[in-house]
């Protein structure tokens, strides 16, 4: 029976692949509320500093829901935030903002075998590779809106607490999805992450006006070890001061 619905899915896979789809997905993210025992607690374990426990309680407070969107043809994908870091007139830090992308832009092409993301890191601007993830796909399914979809876990996330969990439809037979997340046989509508949510709430297909995707190609190409040890290094000088 396993092995049936596998191969039922890559069929259906399949077929929609051979068609020519494009549009646009508008996602919503957000983080869960926590108590203030627990922020106290997750705070605690994070630094001793107590300006930086208040800065940090801040952040944690300060996590409004944001709105994603992630346009597509067949072959590549580009996905960016769309809400700005103003909120009357004032400049605000919203964590929940960085965790789902922050100003990064995540840029995919199946055909030339491309997948990273432009980022402004301490200063400096990137194009950092991004690993292609390895998933376990479950017949566990829900509907999301309109579309059937089914679990998927990403098995070799670096998350040690909560492996990462998509749900995609292979009705929407597109290889992409929200930030680093796609490589399955259909769009992905909805990612659960360890404290945070990304939730497809608007997806329109084929639209009359041509989807137009500016590949991102300002700053250095690095791969993610390179970009590790890039933190490491910078790590290591900050400690010294």
């Amino acid at each position: 029976m396993k092995n049936y619905f596998f191969i039922l899915l890559l069929m259906v896979s399949l077929n929609g692949f051979s068609q020519k789809i494009t549009g646009k997905v508008t996602y919503t993210i957000s983080m869960e509320a926590f108590s203030e025992k627990k922020l106290d607690s997750i705070i605690k374990s994070t630094s001793n500093n107590k300006k930086a426990n208040i800065f940090l309680k801040e952040m944690f407070k300060n996590a409004d829901d944001v709105k994603a969107s992630l346009a597509f043809t067949n072959k590549e994908s580009i996905y960016i935030i769309e809400d700005n870091l103003q909120n009357d007139g004032k400049s605000k830090l919203n964590l929940n903002r960085i965790l789902a992308g922050a100003s990064d832009i995540y840029y995919k092409n199946i055909e030339l075998e491309e997948n990273y993301r432009e980022s402004s890191s301490l200063g400096e601007l990137m194009l950092i590779e991004i690993e292609s993830k390895k998933w376990q796909i479950t017949q566990e399914s829900k509907t999301i809106g309109n579309y059937l979809c089914y679990k998927a876990i990403d098995i070799n996330s670096r998350n040690t607490k909560m492996k990462p969990i998509a749900w995609f439809t292979p009705l929407i037979p597109i290889s992409f999805g929200p930030k680093e997340y796609s490589g399955l046989p259909g769009l992905i509508l909805e990612v659960e992450m360890f404290n945070s949510k990304i939730v497809a709430t608007k997806i329109v297909l084929n639209p009359n006006e041509e989807i137009i995707i500016e590949k991102p190609s300002k700053g250095k190409r690095i791969t993610i070890e390179e970009y590790d040890d890039f933190i490491k290094k910078f790590e290591k000088s900050r400690k010294r001061f």
